[in-house]
């Protein structure tokens, strides 16, 4: 039994490759009150004549120049009619009952805000690439089940800290009360942000197992070079200019949502890890990490009076303490876990 309207948005940015399958998917889903709006960031290889002619029932918006993740994302939603709001990577293909449970994971309790899917390697099809995402207390986020083996092991509705923006449902009556995402990140961090505000105001944030996406990546949306892992040689291969974003929105995030008082204790130590990380690229010889580590840094700098604005924003939204968030997260330092499971991350 259908719930209500729901609005898929798709981002793409010269995504042409990824389409057919990808709305060939939401074509065959068992939710049948569905509209599905093609949001594209400007993009050079025939994508929008493509969908036009072949789907002539997912509404395009055409766009002048590519605004990023974050923001495009956005004002797909400004067009969307429906009770839920669906973020879908262009580089998925979805399972027929992808839709369906994920809005019945999102109404299974009145107080959970957003759900999202278990999702698979295309490639791989047994391959977990992220079943919900963990966090430090650093900002730091890692893909829960990454890597693993789908044996089916995850099962019923899991709590999570947030989900990925690849396949993201939430109800829209919450995202008018605490907003959607913020397009000062252009990419990066943005779903972390937007489930952490849904946690300080009082909501959960859950994966359903059952709502399964298959995903490429780094068929990007907006244009940035994807991260990846050469499974083969065990390396972690990323690019200076994605860890500047992520570094720069990781900092961002964390003085929006905590507290003026728990910023005071949390900083130092955050600092000590961030300058600790930029000497040691400058002693491995990779100055133009360092950099991007600096220049995240400026930026926050340079943004401070919008980011207290935002801070001051959110917090409004507060209903749970910052100790009952850092309860959801995971203990210890997240890159640290990350470099144990992967190495240190190789850079191209």
């Amino acid at each position: 039994m259908n719930r209500g309207l729901a609005s898929v948005i798709i981002l793409n940015f010269n995504g042409k490759n990824y389409l057919k399958k990808c709305l060939d998917s939401l074509k065959r889903q068992t939710y049948s009150d569905v509209e599905v709006i093609l949001v594209d960031n400007a993009s050079i290889d025939g994508s929008v004549q493509f969908v036009q002619l072949h789907f002539p029932w997912v509404k395009v918006i055409k766009k002048n120049r590519n605004t990023g993740f974050a923001k495009g994302n956005d004002e797909g939603a400004n067009y969307a009619s429906g009770d839920y709001l669906v973020f879908l990577n262009p580089d998925t293909e979805v399972d027929t009952k992808w839709l369906e449970t994920l809005i019945e994971g999102v109404e299974t309790y009145q107080d959970i805000a957003i759900c999202g899917s278990k999702i698979l390697d295309m490639n791989q099809k047994d391959i977990i690439q992220e079943i919900g995402g963990l966090c430090d207390a650093y900002g730091f986020s890692l893909s829960r089940g990454w890597g693993e083996k789908d044996r089916h092991q995850y099962e019923g509705i899991i709590e999570t800290f947030y989900v990925s923006g690849a396949s993201l449902l939430i109800k829209r009556k919450i995202a008018e009360k605490i907003g959607l995402f913020d397009s000062k990140y252009f990419f990066n961090q943005e779903d972390v942000d937007v489930c952490w505000r849904a946690h300080l105001a009082g909501y959960r944030v859950v994966v359903n197992p059952l709502s399964i996406v298959y995903h490429e990546g780094g068929g990007s949306a907006f244009g940035a070079p994807g991260a990846n892992v050469d499974k083969g040689k065990g390396k972690y291969v990323t690019s200076s200019w994605r860890r500047y974003f992520a570094e720069r929105n990781i900092l961002r995030t964390l003085l929006k949502n905590y507290s003026a008082l728990t910023l005071a204790k949390l900083l130092p130590t955050f600092f000590f890890m961030y300058f600790s990380e930029i000497f040691l690229y400058v002693f491995t010889s990779k100055s133009d990490v360092a950099m991007a580590y600096l220049t995240a840094l400026f930026w926050n700098i340079w943004n401070m009076k919008d980011t207290w604005f935002r801070h001051k924003e959110v917090q409004l939204l507060r209903k749970v303490s910052d100790q009952q968030i850092k309860s959801i997260m995971i203990k210890g330092f997240g890159k640290l876990l990350r470099f144990r499971q992967i190495g240190f991350p190789q850079f191209g």
